[in-house]
């Protein structure tokens, strides 16, 4: 064996000891703290820093090392004395936590800080439905922390939590504006013998989880030509509305109960030729329907309403009546709501 053969042996067996003896990429050590509870029991947190630090571990960016095995039994829950107290141990950044139950539900929230800087690199927040889901959070916001992502980002098959497949409305609040159309009945005869009117309306909605508040302006119009030829035509200057989902579901029934200010004109046709009443007054509301969509940036909606006027109508032709119908409308709403 030549002196360069032997040489070429020496080298490919130092390159082979150094690549088993050194990982490719180290992991950095990172000092972290006892996680903050409020609501919850010591034997928890001592579970989820155990699950956390196994988490953390296992994506190989960083390597969690347990601050009481290092500076003591030491509480740090501010970013600025994390940050000192890794500096003093010799770390380059600290891991501080938060554990807070509310009813069933826990919140957990993990702030990356960089020891020199005194900064906050990452804040990330998840949230369980119930203890049982903590494992999945815990592992969902090591991911994030190490890959220098939002946790919405980690969502992987397997790591989805049960409340994130609840089907919940979010949006405190939504509104919509379009418009209506349909149709009224009147009843008792009380449009001059009219049959049925067109309705067509302006409408805006504010809508809350369980609540909302409608206004609408329109106007309705028809006639009963085949017979004596009377006509008549209504004008909702303004009417307001509250209704009650039945449903926090993106389909929902409801109810609702509605006043307005409302101006209409009858015209009836007798043997003495036409006769026309008009008037203006109060007009009261009540209604069901149902909305779909609700979690949307639209909303489809049909509405049934009963609906009568507080000024009596009438000509020599016919008894003076106050003016009422059923109202069958529908309508698709375009908005924009606050999550």
């Amino acid at each position: 064996m030549t002196k360069r053969d032997m040489a070429r042996k020496i080298a490919v067996f130092l390159v082979l000891f150094i690549l088993v003896s050194v990982p490719l990429s180290a992991s950095e050590r990172v000092l972290v703290f006892r996680f903050r509870g409020t609501g919850v029991d010591e034997d928890l947190l001592d579970a989820v820093a155990a699950l956390f630090d196994q988490a953390l571990d296992g994506e190989g960016r960083y390597q969690a090392v347990p601050a009481f095995e290092v500076i003591g039994d030491v509480e740090c829950r501010e970013a600025d004395c994390a940050a000192v107290r890794a500096r003093e141990a010799g770390y380059g950044k600290a891991i501080i936590g938060s554990l807070t139950r509310l009813g069933s539900k826990v919140i957990v929230g993990v702030k990356l800080v960089d020891a020199a800087k005194r900064d906050v690199i990452q804040a990330t927040e998840g949230a369980a439905l119930s203890e049982e889901d903590l494992d999945v959070v815990l592992k969902r916001i090591a991911i994030a922390i190490s890959k220098g992502k939002t946790i919405d980002a980690t969502a992987e098959v397997g790591l989805i939590t049960e409340s994130e497949y609840t089907d919940v409305r979010k949006r405190d609040s939504f509104s919509t504006g379009g418009l209506r159309a349909g149709f009224m009945w009147p009843l008792a005869g009380s449009y001059g013998g009219v049959d049925r009117m067109t309705a067509i309306d302006l409408v805006f909605q504010h809508d809350t989880k369980d609540y909302f508040l409608a206004g609408k302006s329109g106007l309705n119009w028809g006639g009963d030509f085949e017979r004596d030829g009377s006509s008549a035509f209504g004008l909702t200057l303004f009417e307001a509305k509250i209704g009650r989902y039945l449903s926090r579901n993106d389909f929902s029934p409801f109810v609702s109960a509605g006043l307005g200010i409302s101006w209409t004109r009858i015209r009836m046709a007798g043997p003495e030729g036409e006769e026309t009443d008009r008037g203006s007054g109060l007009s009261l509301s009540v209604g069901t329907g149902f909305a779909a969509f609700r979690t949307f940036d639209f909303q489809f909606q049909l509405g049934l309403d009963y609906i009568i006027i507080l000024e009596k109508l009438g000509t020599k032709y016919g008894e003076m009546e106050n003016p009422q119908g059923i109202f069958f409308t529908f309508c698709i709403r375009r908005g924009s709501g606050d999550d």
